[in-house]
């Protein structure tokens, strides 16, 4: 974004870094110590992995076009790197070259460590049943802190484009890295078996930084006009790392009385 010298907007942004930086050393990942835990911890977090989607497909549905018939978007730049991080999000190769969302891989996860995905299964199945984001996380059997992440989310979709490009950019790409860097070091140091996760992690550890993150970050830019776009994209990016920080507080607060 581009400099900005008015209070608003410093507020915002010492905000974001200051939110970023606790993420970075959160209690959580010290908490994630026991196969219990770690069920906890992905029970909560997988409605993070069906957001993201949601927001990154809300992004491509205003920056491509999908409808029939085809006309051309006014910004081609935006829509492919918008394509770019869809085409990795929603048809990843795996290893074993399968084809898979990283939502899928992840329930996958969720399986290979006993954690309970029926609840993210049957919150999938509302949605293609015609329920609203919503509505399905309202009556979802997820627990109450991954409920109220995934309702912040819900709002975010009905934001401008600028403002939920920037909560997928900074609360999201950019962020991801280092917070799944330090769950790995722990997963690590526990000695925790849970392989496909550890995929799972490596895999967004590698590509959100190399790849994802600077293609959000360019998309952000282009979509950032004005001072007021930039002020509510910055106010946007602060409400998302602060959901994501209550929720880190909730699950190592849930992980605590599991072992």
């Amino acid at each position: 974004m581009l400099a900005q010298t008015t209070p608003d907007h410093e507020r915002a942004r010492d905000g974001i870094a200051k939110t970023r930086a606790r993420l970075r050393v959160h209690h959580l990942y010290d908490a994630i110590s026991s196969p219990a835990a770690l069920r906890t911890f992905v029970e909560h977090h997988v409605v993070c992995v069906l957001d993201f989607m949601s927001l990154l497909k809300s992004l491509q549905q205003e920056l491509t076009c999908v409808a029939v018939p085809w006309v051309p978007t006014p910004d081609p730049e935006s829509a492919r790197l918008i394509q770019r991080i869809v085409l990795d999000e929603e048809t990843d190769v795996r290893a074993d070259g399968r084809v898979t969302s990283h939502f899928v891989w992840y329930l996958e996860a969720m399986d290979e460590v006993g954690a309970d995905s029926s609840p993210a299964r049957k919150l999938v199945g509302a949605l293609a049943n015609g329920a609203s984001l919503s509505d399905a996380l309202r009556t979802s059997a997820l627990p109450p802190a991954a409920r109220a992440f995934g309702e912040i989310t819900a709002g975010l979709l009905q934001r401008p484009l600028h403002a939920r490009a920037a909560a997928f950019f900074h609360g999201r790409e950019e962020v991801i890295p280092e917070m799944f860097l330090a769950i790995l070091e722990r997963l690590q140091r526990q000695g925790l078996r849970c392989e496909t996760l550890r995929e799972y992690l490596q895999r967004h550890v590698e590509v959100d930084g190399s790849d994802h993150g600077p293609q959000a970050e360019r998309m952000l830019a282009r979509l950032c006009l004005s001072p007021v776009h930039r002020l509510e994209a910055e106010e946007a990016a602060l409400a998302s790392l602060a959901a994501r920080e209550r929720l880190w507080d909730a699950i190592a607060a849930a992980g605590q009385g599991r072992s």
